[in-house]
């Protein structure tokens, strides 16, 4: 075995162990944030339904207060608007109360973050910027010199010379040709 083949090999073996399990993060966190339009990834929504006994539909400043003390949030209150004349919004950390002022129907639609996907996603999309930016930027390194090691891994029809350079041409011609197809600027 030549020693640059030696070098690809060593390289791509312990920076590919390095590399697996910030792969699996990116890739859980990928597949999340590549369907957005359909889920959000990082928060769960809620919606819960009560009600109250109807306050009427007077003025703001003698309907917030009965309000307020009838619906008696657990969460600390952050501000009141009124949306309608019929409608009283009661905004909460996390939360909105709808109040139906002729009804006493209330709507509370919050969200909280999920768990582990709110992290993944975090990073993934680099929303901390600072120090992750330059761990994000070493880890694309390391996929770099990983798909630039692992070709020379193997000889014959099945590497670079053969399928594998077929394959290797495939896998790069693919984003090109849906950029050159479908990407507008």
């Amino acid at each position: 075995m030549t020693r640059f083949r030696r070098l690809c090999r060593t390289l791509h073996r312990e920076l590919g162990f390095l590399a697996a399990g910030m792969t699996l993060v990116y890739a859980v966190s990928g597949i999340a944030v590549n369907h957005r339009h359909h889920w959000d990834p990082s928060y769960r929504v809620t919606v819960e339904r009560t009600s109250i006994a109807p306050p009427g539909t007077g003025p703001t400043d003698a309907v917030r207060p009965v309000v307020l003390a009838r619906l008696a949030p657990p969460e600390s209150v952050l501000s009141t608007w009124r949306a309608r004349p019929d409608l009283l919004q009661v905004f909460v950390d996390g939360a909105v109360y709808d109040v139906h002022l002729d009804t006493g129907e209330v709507v509370r639609r919050g969200s909280r973050p999920r768990p582990l996907l709110f992290v993944l996603n975090f990073l993934h999309l680099n929303s901390g910027k600072g120090l992750w930016t330059g761990i994000a930027d070493a880890y694309a390194g390391v996929l770099l010199l990983l798909a630039l090691t692992g070709p020379f891994l193997v000889r014959g029809r099945r590497g670079p010379a053969g399928r594998g350079g077929w394959l290797l041409a495939a896998g790069a011609l693919v984003p090109l040709l849906y950029a050159v197809l479908v990407v507008r600027p």
